[in-house]
């Protein structure tokens, strides 16, 4: 297994014409060579501003937003702020990891809001498939 930080610690701030935020390119992490991942979400700090915040862990096989798909929601609320784990297994996935996994907050506040978060994962790596019509490769 191995470990990634998806997002460091980071205050974001919004408001009400704020419905969705997504994590900068540069900070994506390639997982293509993985099959299972573990997300460790932390949330030190939330004002909700009286609506919903969840966080969405997105994969996609190439950098093209139209492909970015949900493997995971979170909904985060300041009445739980304990660190979160979702398990992402290939073997019961809905969606399974792809290449590229981002974070994107959604939220439908009536006012202001904000939290700080940080989002760390393990993965874990494929397992090569070897016998009686192995994979080429």
């Amino acid at each position: 297994m191995r470990a990634f930080v998806l997002q460091d610690w980071l205050t974001i701030r919004g408001g009400t014409n704020i419905t969705a935020l997504i994590q900068n390119e540069p900070s994506w992490v390639q997982l293509d060579a993985f099959q299972d991942v573990i997300f460790w979400t932390q949330v030190a700090e939330v004002t909700t501003g009286g609506g919903t915040i969840s966080i969405n862990y997105d994969t996609s096989p190439i950098k093209d937003e139209t492909l970015f798909t949900a493997m995971a929601t979170q909904g985060v609320s300041s009445a739980s702020l304990a660190p979160t784990l979702n398990k992402i297994l290939m073997a019961s996935a809905t969606t399974p990891v792809s290449k590229w996994v981002r974070w994107r907050i959604t939220t439908s506040t009536t006012s202001t809001w904000d939290m700080t978060f940080r989002i760390l994962l393990v993965a874990n790596q494929q397992v090569a498939f070897t016998g009686p019509g192995a994979w080429p490769g």
